[in-house]
């Protein structure tokens, strides 16, 4: 279906506040005539919210008469004792808690598979299940979600549109960007996207519009792009680690009303964006921001844009100073300060939600707690709270591609209450930008009849159009870069380091334009994967077995899926000693439950199970693969682990074959289950569901590992060997906890044949964190989910077809290089390859390393 409908997704029902002291109090609003939930997610074991009312305590009351205030207070007690007493509980107060159970989240999943776009109409929806990239990234990266706070014009519902048909909306940017002379490749797509459904899903899914200005969307996501890279530059950047981005089109029924002769140009006189902040011993700070889009220079610095982001942002600072301070009325204030401050706590929880501990950005927790704090004591205060000045002037943001700073430039007058600035596409992954000290050109806006002289695209004094065009090509990663003579030794270590003390760079070869070597830089502090793409006979096991012979040089274990016998006879012949595994029975139980803290961990299980039985058979159904998911998962209840009183740690674990039995009790299967029966009985000969002698931990190993897959010649047999032994990998991997260092690699030759496996695009993301580096190797790659391209940023692509190599290109590569290097692919030498990588613009023609 195109689109669906959903009402009531989200089961809710009331229960007795089991833990009331934690709830904390509240201000009153709106001297009590109003009260709004306070809301608590999380995330684990299962999507959970708990909303309830809080307590207030403080704060101002009614002007006209304080006992309005605290007779409405007690009115509510009241009826929250009435509940818990209908309840049968004990306590006073009563908790609406709603929650969406593992079956209810496989449906939503289905239900977006099916349908392009879903509208969820839901009395209690809750956004943070869609909307939580830091707890839940899988469910965050697969919908673009338009929610935001409770809409009044909805009443008592609350309204989320959403859809998993990611592509179409990325293909939305590609004309906008090639307009711009930008490059349209899938990581400036998947970047843009990020940070646009960051800053708001509303946005993202305005690219589907109609009249969609897809430029300024652009400049916008850059905009939050800046804000989160510079958390101390202030000068032009409102820093996402001290507040947060309100855009003002999702909150218009918070802005001042314009008069009456105004009306009609309502869009024209609001800037784009309300940052959040707080000034100690001052109270909070709103700064208005103005975002424009000029694809020329000479029109980005021109005295009618500046003019007009100066007039959008003073309107609406005047306007709003006006409206939430000084008004007479006292209860019309306290009523518009309320749905601020309700407004106010959504985007703060929002920009939490997003906030990054491994690379330190976004909101932090301390200024989290400051921000929520001024906003409650805004609510207390009352009439008494003034909000900080404007001693943090007003902005506006220009981003003109044709700008090549390396910071941004302020281009507007000296004397402006609002700073204008101009930037570029620094950010951006795929970009011909180039690190450039720009000049900044006078404007003078004393006259708007004087013009400011015509830029050129070429600012930068002293750098000619031949030097901006060079071609980069070939250009080694600075880690590749040979070390300086005088202090260190020929292989790059200092006086008293061990090569294993070193920062591990494997050698893939040697650039052929510049003769030096060009290397793979094999740790934490980048994307340590590798995917390597020929056809056969163009160098793809040489290249293997000279990673795997460095990588033991630098104390890294390779632990490599091999399908080939000469593989193993070559490691054989290269080191003292390999360990080899090879199909006897699997040597552990697939269904083995990791996570004993989750109750319903044992429905993860099922669900992997079922994909990787999937992916084994391609041609099995959706229908087919439930059954096997039903199964599994009955054959875990027959151990008791839906009973709520077992304690988790003690369930066993059903036997792997057991799930066989139960579809071969069915007395009548239907045509589907007999021909998935006779696939599994397939491999229930091969003694696939009987377990063997125990295998220890692959990752204990102390020698290079190879899993010999090739030792049994049924393909589906091979497959499934493959794939749960991957799976075995990936949950022990957990066990291990995080790593400071890359120690293992998983080496997956011959990769398209398990290319349908959804956990190879899983393994790409979780596993660096693990200090587990993920090479691929394949002679395909069309086959592979979009999704393991964003996971790997390096690539060694041998010769291949022209599908793969337009796969590839499209994929890893910028727009305007896409016709070249899809010929350059296509006649590649024996041994010879490009190499991309997140540390250059262009790729490198390499000679393989024998």
């Amino acid at each position: 279906a195109h689109l669906a409908v959903a009402f009531d997704t989200f089961e809710s029902r009331v229960i007795s506040d089991v833990q009331p002291d934690s709830r904390g109090s509240s201000p009153y609003v709106a001297f009590g005539a109003m009260s709004f939930f306070s809301r608590q997610y999380a995330s684990l074991p299962s999507p959970v919210w708990q909303s309830f009312v809080p307590e207030p305590t403080t704060g101002e009351k009614h002007p006209s008469d304080r006992l309005h205030t605290e007779r409405l207070i007690r009115m509510q007690q009241a009826i929250q004792r009435c509940v818990a007493r209908h309840l049968g509980a004990d306590g006073n107060r009563c908790v609406l808690k709603t929650e969406i159970s593992p079956d209810k989240a496989h449906s939503l999943r289905e239900l977006h598979r099916l349908c392009d776009w879903v509208i969820t109409l839901d009395r209690n929806a809750g956004i943070e299940y869609f909307d939580s990239p830091r707890d839940n990234r899988e469910i965050y990266d697969a919908y673009v979600i338009d929610c935001v706070p409770e809409r009044e014009d909805l009443g008592c519902l609350q309204l989320i549109t959403s859809t998993s048909n990611l592509d179409e909306v990325r293909k939305l940017l590609d004309g906008a960007l090639d307009q711009m002379g930008l490059s349209h490749s899938r990581r400036n797509a998947e970047f843009l996207m990020e940070h646009l459904k960051a800053l708001s899903g509303r946005l993202a899914i305005r690219l589907t519009g109609q009249r969609a200005h897809t430029s300024e969307l652009i400049a916008l996501a850059m905009s939050h792009a800046n804000c989160g890279d510079l958390e101390d530059d202030t000068a032009c950047w409102t820093p996402l680690s001290h507040g947060f981005l309100i855009p003002v089109d999702d909150v218009r029924d918070l802005l001042p009303p314009l008069t009456r002769d105004k009306l009609e140009d309502e869009a024209a006189t609001r800037p784009d964006l309300i940052y959040v902040s707080v000034v100690p011993r001052r109270g909070l700070a709103f700064q208005f921001v103005e975002v424009k889009y000029r694809r020329h220079l000479r029109t980005a610095r021109s005295p009618e844009t500046l003019e007009i982001i100066r007039g959008q942002v003073e309107s609406l600072r005047q306007r709003w100073d006006q409206w939430y301070s000084e008004e007479e009325s006292a209860t019309f204030r306290a009523i518009r300060r309320a749905k601020l401050a309700r407004v106010l706590h959504f985007y703060a929880d929002k920009a939490r939600r997003h906030a990054s501990h491994e690379q330190q950005k976004g909101l932090s927790a301390d200024a989290y707690a400051m921000v929520t704090a001024e906003i409650d004591r805004m609510l207390e205060k009352g009439g008494d709270y003034s909000f900080a000045g404007i001693d943090r002037p007003d902005r506006g943001w220009v981003f003109c591609p044709e700008y090549l700073g390396a910071r941004p430039l302020e281009i507007s007058p000296g004397n402006w209450e609002t700073r204008v600035f101009l930037f570029g596409s620094r950010l951006m992954p795929d970009t011909p930008f180039f690190r450039y000290p720009v000049s900044p050109v006078a404007t003078d806006m004393a006259s708007p009849n004087v013009s400011n002289p015509k830029p050129h695209a070429d600012d930068t004094p002293g750098i000619s159009p031949s030097q901006r065009v060079e071609d980069s090509a070939g250009t080694p990663c600075p880690q590749t870069a040979k070390p300086a003579a005088g202090g260190s030794h020929v292989d790059g270590t200092m006086p008293g380091q061990t090569i294993q003390d070193r920062e591990p760079n494997v050698c893939l070869g040697t650039d052929l334009f510049t003769g030096k070597d060009v290397c793979w830089p094999l740790t934490l502090k980048g994307n340590p994967h590798l995917l390597i793409a020929g056809l056969p006979g163009m160098g793809k096991t040489t290249c293997l077995i000279n990673l795997c012979k460095q990588m033991i040089t630098f104390g890294i274990r390779p632990i490599l899926f091999s399908y080939h016998e000469d593989i193993d006879q070559r490691l054989e012949s290269l080191f003292e000693s390999v360990r080899f595994l090879d199909f006897s029975g699997l040597g552990f139980n697939p269904l083995q439950v990791i996570d004993r803290q989750s109750r319903m961990s044992y429905l993860d299980v099922a669900a992997a199970l079922r994909d990787i039985f999937v992916a084994i058979y391609p041609e099995l159904g959706d229908i087919q693969g439930e059954s096997i998911r039903t199964a599994i998962k009955q054959s875990f209840l027959e151990k008791g682990w839906d009973d709520p009183q077992a304690s988790l740690q003690d369930l066993q674990e059903p036997s792997f074959g057991r799930f066989l039995e139960i579809l071969r009790a069915d007395p009548k299967p239907k045509r589907g289950l007999r021909s998935l029966l006779g696939r599994l009985e397939e491999l229930a000969d091969y003694g696939f569901f009987g377990l063997a002698e125990s295998h220890d931990s692959l990752w204990d190993s102390e020698q290079p590992l190879v899993i010999r897959i090739h030792r049994t010649q049924n393909d589906n047999l091979q497959k499934a060997f493959a794939s749960l032994v991957f799976y075995k990998l990936y949950k022990d991997m957990f066990r291990r906890g995080i790593q400071q260092q890359i120690s293992h690699a998983v080496i997956f030759d011959e990769a398209h044949r398990a290319a349908r496996l959804t956990l190879i695009p899983t393994m790409a993301k979780e596993c660096r964190k693990y200090g587990i580096s993920l090479v691929l190797a394949s002679q395909e790659a069309r086959d592979f989910h979009v999704s393991l391209f964003s996971a790997i940023a390096n690539y060694l692509v041998l010769r291949v077809t022209e599908a793969d190599a337009k796969a590839l290109i499209r994929n890893v590569a910028s727009s305007d290089q896409e016709r070249a290097l899809i010929d350059k692919i296509k006649q590649m030498e024996r041994f010879k390859a490009l190499y991309f990588s997140e540390q250059q613009k262009k790729p490198a023609i390499v000679a393989l390393r024998p």
